[in-house]
């Protein structure tokens, strides 16, 4: 996704070599990108009337998701995993209370150029254009209305503005890929560190993404560039560890 872009700017973007450039970089190796999501459909179902400069047809939304996923495919290869999120509900009261924030009693339209109905035919639209790829999708309309339900509408807490994610919204969809990944892909579902719960230390495992250099604890002090000239999987197994000093769990937190 790009901040403030639909499917259709997205694409004629895409194709440009700045373009090209900013989102599939120019150095590093493609193979080395193992997961790709699409997130479009936000600005896509803005009102054709109120909102004619975001508003994207249904149908071409579909085509262009299509489109895209076939373009990351394209330059990164057959072996990458897409995902395709769905766009998020819109809380209309909050959506209301933005715009007299943002423009002032007397600007403020009181027009909804972006409703719950209108990202709900969109999400199902990305729902069904993953079912056809036959890829995995995450469907953010429907899980947080799921998620915190009731009549006065608690899941608008995900939601900074009625329509961008809040500090909770995007932990939400953190959580909710990271499961996701764990279900339709598990040899790259990253598993914690047990003692710190963080993702990118020695305690941390993955069966198929190759670790960047090796971990602190795993370094030969008395042959230390045979240590970085080994290829490893992000596993707490190295048989060029050093044997710690002190306890294991005391080394994993350090």
């Amino acid at each position: 996704g790009k901040s403030g872009y639909n499917t259709d700017w997205f694409l004629g973007y895409m194709n440009t070599t700045e373009g090209k450039q900013d989102i599939f970089g120019s150095d590093h190796n493609p193979l080395n990108v193992r997961i790709a999501t699409i997130f479009f459909g936000a600005n896509d179902a803005s009102d054709p009337i109120l909102n004619p400069r975001h508003h994207v047809p249904l149908q071409r939304y579909k085509d262009n998701l299509k489109k895209i996923a076939r373009e990351v495919v394209t330059h990164v290869g057959h072996q990458v995993k897409i995902i395709i999120i769905c766009p998020p509900p819109v809380h209309h009261d909050t959506r209301l209370k933005f715009q007299i924030e943002r423009w002032g009693p007397d600007k403020a339209t009181g027009e909804l150029e972006r409703t719950l109905e209108l990202s709900g035919k969109y999400a199902t639209a990305a729902a069904e254009v993953a079912a056809e790829l036959n890829v995995p999708h995450l469907n953010l309309w429907k899980e947080m209305q799921i998620a915190s339900p009731g009549p006065d509408e608690p899941w608008s807490k995900y939601l900074n503005d009625g329509l961008h994610l809040s500090k909770e919204g995007n932990i939400f969809v953190g959580e909710k890929l990271g499961e996701l990944i764990k279900r339709h892909f598990p040899e790259l579902a990253v598993t914690p560190c047990p003692h710190t719960a963080y993702p990118a230390n020695s305690a941390s495992v993955c069966p198929e993404l190759e670790q960047m250099g090796p971990w602190h604890d795993h370094i030969n002090h008395t042959d230390p560039l045979k240590s970085f000239q080994k290829k490893r999987k992000l596993t707490m197994e190295d048989d060029s560890a050093e044997k710690p000093q002190r306890s294991e769990a005391v080394v994993r937190a350090a």
